[in-house]
């Protein structure tokens, strides 16, 4: 997991120690008994100035316990009530922790109007003390709230740092949220990728092996029907390809099986899994290759097809999903050969260079090829696999008609990385 997705989890199981209601309400109950003690012990005012200040101070510090709903009013009434102390000509000392409290919170939980409207209550009664005091208008007793006031605009200034803090960590905590998110949407879009590539895999690789077997199959079965009246042999000999075939198919089935198994070992299985001639089945088949095109055209042979394997250059070691592919390649177009083509002959020609060339040609119907598609179950999705399976190895294929008649399919797949 990234950091910043760990970050962001960490931030997220932060919590209050403390329920924030609580927390105020000690707060408020606190600067309550701070305010009216200090009233209380100031001696030197009479009786009752000190009851009157040490209410006025309890109630500033009560009036503190909504301040995060309204920060606004609470610092309005905390006003009104330092004003009150004024008027009944009290210590303003014990107001200190009030104001200060509802300075900083109206910076922290307030709005962009209150504090504009702060910062303009501040100026002018600073202008209308300052003025008068440097006009000897008035004395500097009058001037007692100018401290009291710079103090509630250092808490001020001090909620807005904090604010300006607390607004950072959010917006950083909403980027790595973000991130998370786009994180996990990135890995279910490549998960989803992955899915769709390894079901286009699985279909071209069941197409190529069911289609082939089967369409052999039914050729050679058609055959076994037209000959089985004037020609038993020749029909036995047919319905024993139909059997081996069948064999042939069940294990390259099994095989696939096999390689989709995820943390499973084939063998493992080999001595449930048995074929149906009671032996035991092979668990997982090596995929085929290069050297499986000759028992390939052998097969085709049997099933009546006249098929010639040509190779030119120098054969060298390739890629397991390369032999795959050319194999895969000249199965489908042999077997469409066999299917399409009518009486014809096939030539398969491997040409090692840069690039494997491969080329299989028939000399049937050609253009006319497509007129039989609907004969046997299954036809027209194996050039769409020959084309998907090429570009994933960044070659080329070309399928066709020849100019002289007949069918051609030709690849070429570089072989630098092989």
């Amino acid at each position: 997991m990234p950091d910043d997705v760990l970050g962001l989890a960490g931030a997220e199981d932060l919590r209050p120690l403390i329920p924030a209601r609580l927390a105020d309400a000690v707060i408020a109950l606190a600067v309550a008994t701070v305010g009216a003690s200090s009233a209380l012990g100031a001696r030197h005012q009479g009786d009752h100035v000190l009851v009157a200040a040490a209410a006025i101070l309890a109630a500033m510090g009560l009036i503190l316990y909504p301040r995060r709903r309204y920060p606004a009013a609470v610092l309005v009434v905390v006003a009104l009530l330092v004003a009150a102390l004024i008027a009944a000509g009290a210590s303003l000392e014990g107001a200190f922790v009030a104001v200060l409290v509802s300075s900083y919170s109206a910076a922290v939980y307030g709005g962009r109007r209150l504090a504009v409207g702060l910062a303009t209550a501040t100026v002018i009664v600073l202008l209308g003390i300052g003025i008068p005091v440097a006009l000897g208008v008035t004395s500097l007793r009058t001037a007692t709230p100018v401290r009291i006031l710079l103090a509630a605009d250092g808490a001020w200034l001090v909620g807005l740092v904090i604010r300006g803090q607390f607004s950072a960590r959010s917006a950083h905590l909403e980027i790595l949220r973000e991130r998370a998110e786009l994180a996990a949407a990135r890995q279910q879009e490549e998960a989803r990728h992955a899915t769709i590539a390894e079901r286009l895999r699985i279909a071209r690789e069941l197409h190529d092996i069911v289609a082939h077997h089967l369409s052999v199959v039914v050729i050679q079965a058609q055959g076994a029907q037209r000959t089985i009246g004037r020609d038993p042999q020749r029909a036995m000999a047919a319905m024993t390809q139909v059997e081996q075939t069948g064999r042939t198919a069940l294990e390259e089935m099994r095989g696939l099986l096999g390689l989709l198994r995820s943390g499973e070992q084939a063998d493992d299985r080999a001595d449930a899994d048995a074929d149906p001639g009671g032996g035991p089945g092979p668990a997982r088949l090596a995929p085929p290759g290069l050297a499986d095109i000759g028992a390939l055209a052998q097969q085709l042979r049997a099933a009546g097809l006249p098929v010639t394997v040509d190779t030119a250059g120098e054969p060298r070691e390739i890629r397991e999903d390369v032999g795959l592919t050319v194999y895969r390649i000249v199965q489908e177009a042999l077997t469409n050969v066999l299917k399409h083509a009518g009486p014809a002959s096939a030539e398969v020609s491997l040409t090692f260079g840069d690039k494997l060339e491969i080329s299989v040609t028939d000399d049937g119907r050609g253009a006319a090829a497509g007129l039989a598609a609907g004969a046997i179950p299954g036809a027209g999705r194996g050039t769409a696999g020959m084309r998907e399976r090429v570009a994933i190895l960044n070659g080329r294929l070309t399928v066709g008609p020849r100019p002289g008649g007949g069918f051609r399919v030709h690849a070429t797949i570089p072989l630098e990385e092989s």
